[in-house]
């Protein structure tokens, strides 16, 4: 009895505490690194990387919850809008889980870019309403420049855990 639950215990530490870390990288170092009014959202690519190694089902609850905590801790402009971004993110990158073997790796790593692209133009459908009414091409680059920011630290961190070695 106490040996599974230690086990359990084991389990929810792999979650906890690298989402923990993370949620704190995002709110201290992510101001730091603010270009204009965009920053990395490296909770999106926490989730990114849960999602292609557990599935959709650990991707979508893992974007819900950290999505919640984001919200809550003060930081979004809109509440609501970092649970269905990040479960989004969740889902449809989930869908990757076992892929990579299957799919040519420029199809794979196409996918999840535009995963990617696709979270962060909702984003910036409801972050950058008024922008997009008045100004269509500054909110276009608003768009390119928000998902390229994390799209470019998802590239670096390929290099230190590439995502084909996460099945």
């Amino acid at each position: 009895m106490f040996l599974s639950l230690q086990m359990n215990m084991m389990i929810w530490n792999k979650f906890l505490i690298p989402g923990f870390l993370v949620w704190l990288l995002q709110l201290t170092i992510s101001n730091l690194l603010i270009i204009d009014t965009v920053r990395p959202d490296f909770i999106c690519i926490l989730i990114l990387y849960w999602s292609i190694r557990k599935g959709r089902f650990i991707g979508t609850l893992a974007g819900l919850i950290l999505g919640i905590v984001f919200d809550l801790s003060g930081t979004a402009n809109f509440f609501g809008i970092s649970p269905l971004i990040y479960s989004i993110t969740g889902y449809l990158a989930g869908n990757l889980y076992g892929k990579y073997s299957k799919l040519n790796p420029f199809y794979y790593n196409f996918a999840w870019v535009l995963i990617l692209s696709f979270q962060f133009l909702i984003y910036c459908i409801i972050n950058y309403q008024e922008i997009l009414i008045i100004d269509i091409g500054l909110f276009f680059s608003k768009w390119f420049g928000t998902s390229l920011y994390t799209i470019i630290f998802v590239g670096i961190f390929q290099f230190i855990y590439p995502l084909n070695r996460i099945e």
